[in-house]
């Protein structure tokens, strides 16, 4: 049962995690005082994770219309930070955002609309490409896949849910994520879905919305976003194994099938088998740099699918334990991390 929130305007938290990254935090912190939902109404809660860009000295000299708090931190990782924000907010409604993104007018307000009358809520935002500025093939790869998902999200064919759950853009009330203890500090990739499906075992539903949106501008180097599928393989494992979710395993049953034939022959052929995934790898790595937009966007696709099963196959221990798993013959035992 739904129960209504006090009639008193809803109050925001905006927690944000930031390290080395002076310059597009104080465009994030400006266009928030640039937002139609009043500034008496919310507080900004910056925690840095760390930093040794000038971040404090900028944060300090920034002058706000909100309520700007300030924190720092030895490095411990965003998740760290981002509980420990949770625990210093004073209002009831907490909107989570990364440091590379730049809030439109109407996000703040979007937001608190959304979680009017209700309160068993988790509200994603979209992460936008900034229009006409110049990006790396992955990022442009991973933008071109965000805004699939987000068109199939506002036009019914897919309905966002756990697995959803982006770090950079969502809100929920304060009270749901400290019950579940907030994100799981030991996860470094995947953290944020980890917690979506904490916070839906606890009975919250989730919805995206288009107009709470943010202007992504992620800066990451192509080495670093070639470890991510790696370790989203990894942790999904450990996600079915530590929390006992079945799901996890049962959309990554779902994705491989929906997989075109290029990808699939690739990763039943060289997944597992260490001299033919280098020379894959390999390959597509080469694609990427040096290859026209067409064909480094093929091999991003294709780089992503085939580093995310072979994380899988690492953490399940060999190449006949993944394609059990993906056949959904195998079992995953439920071990600690």
């Amino acid at each position: 049962m739904i129960q209504k929130p006090p009639s008193s305007p809803m109050l925001l938290s905006v927690v944000i995690p930031t390290y080395n990254r002076k310059e597009s935090l104080l465009r994030m912190l400006n266009a928030l005082a640039k937002q139609t939902f009043p500034a008496s109404d919310f507080e900004v809660i910056v925690i840095s994770d760390g930093s040794s860009d000038g971040t404090t000295e900028a944060v300090k000299a920034f002058s706000a219309p909100y309520r700007l708090i300030f924190e720092e931190q030895k490095n411990s990782g965003p998740s760290v930070a981002r509980n420990k924000g949770a625990r210093m907010a004073a209002n009831p409604l907490l909107v989570y955002l990364d440091d590379d993104i730049e809030p439109v007018p109407e996000f703040l307000a979007e937001h608190a609309q959304a979680h009017n009358g209700v309160t068993d809520l988790v509200l994603i935002g979209p992460q936008s490409e900034p229009p006409n500025e110049p990006i790396p093939h992955w990022i442009a790869w991973e933008h071109k896949m965000l805004r699939k998902q987000y068109e199939n999200f506002v036009s019914g064919v897919w309905e966002a849910g756990p697995n959803n759950l982006y770090s950079g853009n969502f809100s929920l009330r304060r009270e749901h994520l400290l019950a579940v203890n907030g994100f799981d500090t030991r996860f470094t990739r995947q953290e944020d879905v980890e917690l979506g499906f904490r916070l839906a075992q606890r009975g919250l539903r989730f919805r995206f919305n288009m107009a709470a949106n943010g202007w992504h501008r992620p800066t990451r180097p192509f080495a670093s976003w070639y470890k991510t599928p790696f370790e989203y393989g990894k942790r999904d494992v450990q996600m079915a194994r530590e929390i006992g979710e079945a799901r996890v395993m049962e959309l990554a049953r779902r994705h491989y099938k929906e997989r075109n034939r290029l990808t699939r022959f690739f990763a039943r052929t060289c997944i597992g088998i260490a001299p033919l995934e280098w020379a894959v790898l390999t390959t597509g790595r080469g694609a990427v740099k040096l290859g026209g937009q067409k064909i480094a966007l093929t091999a991003c696709s294709l780089l992503f699918n085939l580093r995310y099963l072979q994380g899988m196959c690492r953490e399940l221990g060999g190449r006949t334990a993944l394609w059990a798993a993906i056949q959904g013959t195998g079992t995953i035992p439920k071990l600690p991390l």
